[in-house]
C-alpha cells in the first residue's frame, strides 16, 4: 500500500473530475508520502510544459498553492517540482514565475503536524 493520505487521494480525484491532468500530477507528485516526487508525474509535467494547450499559470499556481500546505512534506516536494521544471521543463515555464512579483511566501511557514520542519521563533526568512 502507498503512504499516500486519503486527502491525497481525494484532492487528485478532485483534478481528475474538473478535468486538469497537470493539476493533478502537481498534486500526485506532491503527496504526503516521506519521499521524492515520483519520476513519472515529474516527466509528465516535464512533458506538459512543452504542449502548446497547456495551461503554465494554472500549473505554477497549483505548485504554489502546494507550497503553502501545512505539511512541510508537501511544501518541500512542491518546490523541488518547481526546481525541477525550471531545470528540465520548457522554457515558457521560466517565462512565466519571472514574470511573477513572488513566488513563494514561506516567511509564517510552520508545519504543524510534528517535530519536523519547525523553524526556531523569531527566525526571518525572505521570500523567494
Amino acid at each position: 500500500m502507498s503512504g499516500q493520505t486519503l486527502t491525497d487521494r481525494i484532492a487528485a480525484a478532485q483534478y481528475s473530475l474538473t478535468g486538469s491532468e497537470v493539476a493533478r500530477a502537481v498534486c500526485k507528485a506532491t503527496t504526503h508520502e516521506v519521499m521524492g516526487p515520483k519520476k513519472k508525474h515529474l516527466e509528465y509535467l516535464i512533458q506538459a510544459t512543452q504542449e502548446s494547450n497547456v495551461n503554465i499559470p494554472q500549473m505554477a499556481d497549483t505548485l504554489f498553492e502546494r507550497a503553502g500546505n501545512a505539511s512541510w512534506i508537501v511544501v518541500f516536494k512542491a518546490l523541488v517540482s518547481t526546481h525541477h521544471l525550471m531545470v528540465h521543463g520548457n522554457e515558457k515555464f521560466i517565462q512565466y514565475l519571472a514574470s511573477r512579483n513572488t513566488l513563494f511566501n514561506l516567511s509564517n511557514f510552520l508545519d504543524k503536524t510534528g517535530s519536523h520542519g519547525k523553524s526556531p521563533k523569531n527566525e526571518n526568512y525572505p521570500m523567494i
